[in-house]
């Protein structure tokens, strides 16, 4: 029976399919979002705690933490691991608010060209949004009328959430704690233990309280992830075992250990789908690679059909949006994140030269680097190099 660390270590993964049935699930739970007013997160059905496009974000935290965790303990280098996300989520993002400042808005605003463009609220829409510093900014008399008005990029809000870890990540392991076994079992108990008081009485209980809340669920599945990472050499991937874990944890589903439940049967599915012959995960793999353009750019396709055609309801607004998220993903990873990621090395050179002494740590391996994972949005699986 393999294990974690062994599956890891193998070019050849269909991690990609997990964002893809995440994505997919967010988009599902958008659609009634533009199309059904007064929708609220309890008008959906729960199932462990969550509903459907809530679990397939904690899908995305859970392999981000695995994948970032594995990354960082394979090359533990701060500097460039903090520009490596940069480059990774930056760009989409702002190639898609300059589209949809300068070439959608213009085109749906209710204002004249002039109005619209009289001030600097678009400039400050991209520079908002790019930066993940208000991802609710809206632009003047864009989608005003529609069911959820004004707002493109509901979604990003959870990239927010990523990044912070991500970003902490780095410096926990800077700080040689990932390596500090018994550190990391002991923070794992901590979370496990403050999902349980948390959720204890059902998730809908702290939806008001919004940031403490997000922490404690996202933070619960990233710490999954980190942890499986850490202990990747003694965790075994196998049908049977998620067989196993799925007997305890369904009759659990809706009970106050619900959420812990569901959080940990997700985090073990993640490995089974990834790494075990599970059927369909290919081709999901196959589309999953364009899933971080999905995701950026599927809301913003929602609300643009409820405003062309506002009769049409949930299931109509997901089918007809779910090609063209998948479109617009394609030409996302083509054209923006593949030559992106080339970004990282460059950059994290300059950097280095601003700051000279400041040295990665150094290990055995980095004479020659094997290829490391990336995060929840990148295929372990290097692509192949062309010949030139």
């Amino acid at each position: 029976m393999p294990t974690l660390a062994d599956c890891l270590a193998r070019r050849d993964n269909t991690l990609a399919a997990v964002r893809m049935l995440g994505a997919s699930a967010v988009l599902w739970a958008h659609a009634w979002v533009v199309t059904t007013p007064g929708i609220a997160t309890r008008d959906y059905a729960h199932v462990f705690a969550f509903s459907l496009d809530f679990h397939g974000v904690h899908a995305f935290f859970a392999l981000s933490g695995l994948l970032l965790a594995r990354s960082y303990l394979t090359r533990p280098d701060l500097l460039r691991f903090v520009v490596a996300r940069v480059v990774r989520y930056v760009p989409a993002i702002l190639v898609s608010a300059l589209v949809a400042a300068f070439a959608l808005g213009p085109l749906v605003t209710r204002l004249s060209l002039a109005d619209y463009f009289g001030s600097a609220a678009p400039v400050l829409f991209v520079l908002k949004v790019a930066t993940l510093l208000d991802v609710n900014a809206t632009l003047p008399g864009v989608f005003d009328g529609n069911i959820k008005p004004s707002l493109l990029y509901i979604p990003l809000w959870t990239v927010h959430y990523e990044f912070v870890f991500a970003v902490a990540l780095g410096v926990v392991g800077a700080l040689g704690l990932l390596k500090r076994k018994p550190l990391v079992l002991a923070g794992l108990g901590l979370i496990l233990a403050i999902n349980v008081v948390w959720f204890w009485n059902g998730e809908a209980a702290h939806l008001a309280l919004g940031s403490p809340h997000h922490l404690v669920r996202f933070g619960s599945t990233f710490g999954l992830g980190v942890a499986m990472a850490v202990f990747a050499d003694r965790i075994p991937v196998s049908n049977r075992i998620l067989a196993g874990i799925a007997a305890v944890c369904i009759p659990l589903a809706f009970t106050p250990l619900a959420a812990l439940a569901g959080m940990i049967l997700i985090a073990y599915a993640i490995l089974c789908v990834g790494f075990t012959s599970v059927p369909l995960a290919r081709p999901l793999a196959a589309l999953g690679v364009w899933s971080y353009g999905f995701y950026v750019w599927g809301y913003l396709i929602e609300q643009t059909l409820a405003y062309a055609a506002p009769q049409l309801g949930g299931w109509p607004v997901f089918l007809t949006a779910l090609p063209l998220a998948l479109a617009a993903g394609w030409l996302s990873w083509r054209v923006v994140e593949r030559p992106s990621l080339g970004w990282t090395a460059p950059i994290t050179t300059f950097l280095r030269r601003l700051t000279p002494g400041v040295e990665p740590e150094r290990r055995a391996t980095d004479a020659a680097p094997r290829p490391t994972p990336g995060d929840g949005w990148i295929n372990p699986k290097p692509e192949p190099t062309r010949a030139k």
